[in-house]
């Protein structure tokens, strides 16, 4: 759900009999009783696509990797790579880096790399504890590491808002995922970064994502309509009364099964 929507809508209270969802002429708007709660209705021709995700709070990915098989020799440098995909951004504060120039403060990299070096030839506990001692030193780290057993260095992912992680250990090590992860949707945090403080705190949302193409007129083409893919996106309360009737009836309107048929009609 990465792509920012053109048009949102929150439902934490819902109508009774699937009052919300109105379906007519082939546009596809909710209304809360009072007010439209989409800026444009949908025209439901025009929908290229629709995902439907249900709540989900997200697991975080737990790895191991044993180093066992690892080659373990004297005056040798290991190094152990951790990379998070989705991290991403700044908080733009410009710090001094000691070399008269700028960095940002609390810059998200997402690739971390750990080196470690040993002199006389180490265990794989020894190899294990350093990588540790290594990562967890890292205010920067996106994950936690801690003892697997011997030998083992477990990884677990700091925030399930990141995405998953994958590593690059040293050669001869073998990876083992105990928790796979889970991606986060619904959350009030997820639902908020779409529509600021539209979401309830102990919501539980499903989330219905249309990509559709609109016609928007541009002065590219002087005024006239071009045409572009946008996504409306829609929220509701899993926990509200009256949450089964509408994902019924909303389902069914986006399905093409809604009845009567006439009301796909008109566009």
């Amino acid at each position: 759900m990465s792509h920012k929507p053109s048009d949102v809508a929150v439902l934490n209270t819902i109508q009774a009999a699937a009052a919300d969802v109105v379906l007519s002429g082939g546009k596809l708007q909710l209304n809360d009783g009072s007010v439209d709660l989409l800026t444009d209705s949908v025209k439901i021709s025009d929908a290229l696509a629709v995902v439907k995700t249900a709540y989900a709070a997200g697991t975080a990915s737990v790895k191991e990797y044993d180093l066992a098989g690892v080659a373990l020799a004297a005056n040798t440098q290991y190094v152990m790579s951790v990379e998070v995909p989705q991290v991403a951004g700044f908080n733009n504060v410009q710090v001094s880096n000691g070399n008269f120039g700028r960095n940002e403060a609390n810059e998200l990299i997402r690739i971390r790399t750990y080196v470690v070096w040993v002199g006389a030839a180490p265990t794989a506990n020894e190899l294990r504890d350093l990588f540790i001692a290594r990562i967890n030193d890292d205010a920067g780290a996106r994950v936690t590491a801690a003892s697997g057993g011997a030998g083992v260095v477990e990884l677990t992912l700091d925030d399930v808002n990141d995405g998953d992680f994958s590593t690059e250990a040293p050669a001869g090590a073998a990876e083992s995922v105990t928790t796979p992860y889970v991606a986060p949707s619904g959350t009030p945090a997820l639902v908020n970064a779409d529509s600021p403080n539209a979401a309830s705190a102990t919501g539980q949302y499903s989330t219905w994502s249309i990509s559709l193409i609109r016609a928007r007129r541009h002065n590219a083409v002087g005024g006239g309509n071009a045409f572009f893919e946008e996504v409306t996106r829609i929220y509701a309360d899993e926990g509200a009364t009256n949450f089964a009737a509408f994902e019924t009836e909303l389902d069914a309107v986006l399905a093409g099964t809604h009845t009567p048929a006439s009301d796909y009609l008109g566009v």
